[in-house]
C-alpha cells in the first residue's frame, strides 16, 4: 500500500521517478523498489519522500479511494499512522486534499509525536484539550496545558512529548500550501 500511494502522489503531482528520487536524496532504483512494494523503506526514507512530495508523512499511509465532502461522522474518521509514534490520530476533515487539515491526537504519558523532529509546508496551530504537552520547536521548548494554543510555521523542525501523567489530547490544525 505504501509504495502504490507514493506512486499515486508522484504521478498526481507530475513528478518523474528520477526527479522524486533526487529530491528525496535516494537512488532511483530504491524509489522504484519502494513503489513496487519490493523494498521496505526506513522511517528516514519515508520522511524524505514525504518532504519531497510536499505532503505530511501520514498522507503516505492513507487510502483516499473514498474521498468525501463536508461531513465526517465520528465513526467514519480516518486513522493516521505515523511510523515511530505511539500516539493515536484521527483525521477530522474529509481527506487531506483541503487547504486546512484538522487532526485529533492522543499521546500516552511519555510518548512522542514522532521519533525525531519533522517539518512540513504550511502553518500549524495546536490546541490542548486535556493533559499537557512539551512542544519542541527548533531550539525552543514550550509546556502547553489544557486550553493553551501554539501557532507556528511547519517548516520549523518540531515534535511533541506528553510530559504529564495522563493521556494528552490535542487538536492539530495545519494549513496546506500547494497548487490546486
Amino acid at each position: 500500500m505504501l509504495g502504490s500511494r507514493i506512486r499515486q502522489l508522484r504521478q498526481q503531482k507530475g513528478i518523474s521517478l528520477t526527479n522524486l528520487a533526487e529530491k528525496a536524496g535516494i537512488s532511483k532504483s530504491m524509489l522504484s523498489q519502494v513503489e513496487r512494494e519490493i523494498a521496505n523503506p526506513s522511517v528516514d526514507t519515508v520522511r524524505a519522500i514525504a518532504l519531497a512530495l510536499e505532503v505530511p508523512v501520514f498522507a503516505l499511509f492513507l487510502d483516499e479511494s473514498g474521498i468525501r465532502n463536508g461531513l465526517v461522522r465520528k465513526a467514519d474518521r480516518l486513522r493516521l499512522n505515523v511510523p515511530g509514534s505511539h500516539g493515536e490520530r484521527e483525521l477530522l476533515t474529509p481527506d487531506l486534499n483541503r487547504r486546512i487539515v484538522l487532526v485529533d491526537a492522543q499521546l500516552p504519558p511519555g510518548a512522542s509525536s514522532s521519533p525525531s523532529p519533522v517539518i512540513h509546508r504550511g502553518d500549524t496551530c495546536l490546541l490542548i484539550l486535556r493533559g499537557s504537552l512539551q512542544v519542541h520547536l527548533e531550539e525552543e521548548e514550550y509546556i502547553l496545558e489544557e486550553g493553551d494554543t501554539l501557532y507556528f510555521n511547519g517548516l520549523m523542525p518540531h515534535y511533541y512529548v506528553n510530559c504529564g501523567d495522563s493521556v494528552a489530547e490535542y487538536l492539530a490544525i495545519a494549513s496546506q500550501e500547494w497548487e490546486r
